[in-house]
């Protein structure tokens, strides 16, 4: 068989750093083709190169055939299988892939919000790691209380993710639809996984192992900032919906939820109690709240107002909110809008000052 395009496949590899046995190089003689490549040995492609009695520029004096090749390194090289396929047909991806035309996975892997941002060789590369998986109505994906073991995207259909509240009736959260993420809450924290989530009808996944999951963030710097900040925006939405259910536990860290959101958040859902907040320094402060409203607040020498605002510059620490402390009288004038405002106008002057000197 003649053919300009061949699979360069790892067999057997001890200890290679790059590959790992099933990762694929593809030639489309004389370039590679990145799309379809999981990861690129450039002394590798140069041995392989070697072999042939011309160069491909210059077109192949004879038949590229199947067989296999070593790579470079003197000890335990990496073995690889070497076919040529047909330029017509599209190289298939191993079983348990995306799909087997890479060319329509990186293009619909793009479409999902989450992955869109991603080069097209590393969608290549996760389309490789990608599963599909089928659900029927009702069937659990992931179970409360259940360590984590994979990242979900919904393909098809709609998923509904449930928590039992204060009583033994489960209620549905909320629900997810086709190119909504779940399951990397656990993933990241270590944590069991907070809420059963099952399949509402027929439902289509994308599903990825928390070892290649936890592989991407590694890799990709931006991907790893993008699904920080999707872990802070649900644990914020999380305590939201705990603070207007009114359940007594309503706590977390400073670095994940700010004072101006946890304070925003006690206001619109009209709370009455003490939030107490500590440092790792040990400073202890507290912000009362009646019916939404700041009527009281402590912070070492500092009263009121002037003890929100110092308040609400803080960025490391735990907080706390207790129903059962509520405040009898209001010693505080301004609104929360306007406490917020004035007290986020102090910290841009802070910094400015800061910059400045």
């Amino acid at each position: 068989m003649t053919s300009a395009r061949v699979v360069l496949r790892v067999l057997e590899e001890d200890g290679c750093p790059l590959f790992s046995q099933g990762d694929e190089m593809v030639l489309d003689l004389p370039e590679v083709d990145l799309t379809s490549s999981r990861k690129v040995c450039a002394l590798t492609i140069a041995k392989f190169l070697e072999g042939l009695d011309k160069s491909p520029c210059e077109g192949l004096s004879a038949p590229v055939g199947d067989g296999e090749l070593l790579c470079p390194r003197t000890s335990r090289p990496v073995r690889f299988e070497v076919e040529a396929v047909d330029e017509e047909r599209k190289v298939s991806a191993p079983e348990g892939d995306l799909v087997r035309d890479i060319t329509a996975a990186v293009a619909h892997l793009r479409s999902i919000p989450i992955f869109r941002p991603l080069p097209a060789a590393f969608l290549s590369r996760l389309a490789h790691r990608i599963r599909t998986e089928s659900k029927e109505d009702g069937e659990l994906i992931l179970q409360k209380g259940h360590p984590g073991d994979a990242f979900f995207v919904v393909r098809e259909g709609k998923v509904e993710v449930m928590d039992f509240a204060d009583t033994k009736m489960a209620s549905v959260v909320t629900t997810l639809k086709a190119g909504d993420c779940f399951g990397e809450m656990s993933i990241l924290t270590g944590a069991p996984v907070a809420a059963n989530v099952r399949a509402r009808g027929h439902v289509e996944l994308y599903a990825l192992t928390k070892e290649d999951f936890e592989h991407l963030l590694r890799d990709n710097p931006f991907m790893a900032a993008r699904f920080t900040r999707l872990m802070a925006q649900r644990l914020v939405a999380a305590n939201f919906r705990i603070v207007q259910e009114g359940k007594k536990s309503f706590s977390g860290k400073l670095a994940v939820m700010n004072i101006p959101t946890v304070v925003q958040v006690l206001a619109d859902a009209r709370r009455s109690g003490t939030l107490v907040v500590e440092g790792y320094d040990r400073r202890r402060g507290e912000v009362a709240f009646s019916d939404g409203d700041v009527f009281d607040a402590h912070l070492d020498s500092l009263t009121g107002e002037e003890a929100v605002y110092a308040l609400l510059a803080w960025q490391e620490g735990d907080f706390a909110f207790d129903p059962g402390r509520v405040p009898t009288e209001d010693k505080v004038k301004s609104g929360v809008m306007n406490l917020l405002l004035e007290g986020m106008r102090r910290i841009d002057e802070a910094e400015r000052d800061e910059s400045a000197s």
